[in-house]
């Protein structure tokens, strides 16, 4: 079961991760290359394509020799390895990926400075003053069926409760065999219902992150940005609304588990994986249809101005980490790759990331509390 159950994580997760990391630099807007702001025309020329292959190549061999590396380590361990292994080789990975990305990026400011892309060209900043009043995200009244759900798992444990066992089993190694058994108690029914109820805030705050973030319209096609922007919001809104309720199912599950009603180790241990599975799968097909900003979606073409973005590389620090003191937002569009980061120059964003970190210590300690 152990070999089974290591090439199924490999395969769910391992492999959609390392194609997701080198073809990063086909979904980011053709405006931004490897962390530098380039007139969209430079996209396609030799020399910046050259950069994006050697990226793509690059990764994928060393995510290959990497995978299986850790395939043959696990192999020859114990059942209980499975996860440390591919914690290490995601991480390794994405060390190297770092690597090859900041030689993509030095590559992209030799040739901008040597070719001077944006001489002679009018630089400027678009805002559509309206995009708050179109519909940029899916209504937040689906955030009520988070809230049922949590209620349904109090309910069932509740009602369940008399029929439980004494033991109940809340960890399987890749064996199938349970490595840790807890005795029953209304304490551990609160495990999964706190579960969904930190799950249930953090989607509704990366949702409200969606929302607030600050515009990005590309100077050169405004209309044509504007309206890819907000169906990329819209989408990704309801992506993360989706991914919630996936993960509240995945808890809700759990309990079903810890009640006593699914003991099947086959069942136990797959269900999740396939929930995993729907989320990165939606993920990677959402990134490959909408591309960063929504650069990706077919949109009627409109017609070009004579302006460019304008070049703020020197807020973007190696082209990742955005620092602006002038600029009150406090999330922007990454530069690489799919999503947003934060303006680290605001001490806003130190307040949250801090208070974020906070927050998962303390759920790690009471969820070893719950499950003791």
């Amino acid at each position: 079961m152990k070999a089974f159950m290591t090439i199924l994580i490999f395969a769910v997760i391992y492999v959609p991760a390392l194609l997701l990391f080198a073809v990063t630099p086909y979904i980011t807007r053709k405006t931004e290359s490897f962390g530098v702001s380039i007139p969209e025309e430079i996209y396609y020329i030799p020399e910046v394509k050259k950069i994006r292959s050697q990226y793509k190549n690059r990764v994928l061999l060393s995510g290959g020799i990497i995978a299986v590396i850790s395939l043959i380590l696990d192999f020859i361990s114990s059942a209980k390895s499975t996860v440390l292994f591919l914690s290490i080789g995601l991480f390794v990975q994405l060390a190297v990926m770092f690597v090859f990305y900041i030689k993509g990026h030095r590559k992209m400011k030799v040739l901008k400075k040597s070719n001077n892309w944006t001489a002679n060209k009018l630089q400027r900043v678009v805002v559509d003053t309206d995009f708050r009043k179109k519909r940029v995200l899916v209504s937040h009244w689906w955030f009520l069926l988070y809230v049922l759900i949590i209620l349904a798992t109090v309910g069932i444990g509740l009602l369940m409760y008399d029929k439980m066992p004494d033991k109940i089993p809340m960890n399987y190694n890749f064996n199938g065999e349970v490595i840790k058994w807890v005795n029953k108690s209304y304490k551990v029914l609160i495990f999964a219902p706190a579960m969904q109820t930190f799950i249930m805030f953090l989607m509704m705050f990366i949702y409200w992150v969606i929302g607030k973030a600050k515009q990005q319209v590309d100077a050169a096609h405004p209309e044509r940005s504007i309206e890819q922007n907000r169906i990329f919001r819209y989408r990704w809104s309801a992506f993360i609304v989706f991914m919630g309720l996936v993960l509240m199912g995945v808890f809700g599950f759990t309990q079903l588990t810890i009640i006593g009603v699914i003991t099947n180790v086959w069942v136990i241990t797959l269900v999740p994986f396939g929930f995993t599975g729907a989320i990165i799968i939606t993920a990677i097909i959402l990134s490959f249809k909408t591309g960063q900003g929504g650069s990706r979606i077919s949109i009627a073409r409109t017609k070009s101005g004579e302006a460019i973005n304008r070049d703020d590389d020197k807020y973007w620090k190696l082209g990742i980490f955005y620092y602006n003191p002038d600029d009150p937002a406090l999330f922007v569009e990454k530069r690489f790759g799919v999503g947003w980061t934060n303006n680290f120059a605001r001490p806003m964003s130190w307040a949250m990331i801090i208070g974020f970190i906070i927050i998962l210590v303390l759920l790690f300690v009471g969820s070893m509390y719950l499950t003791k």
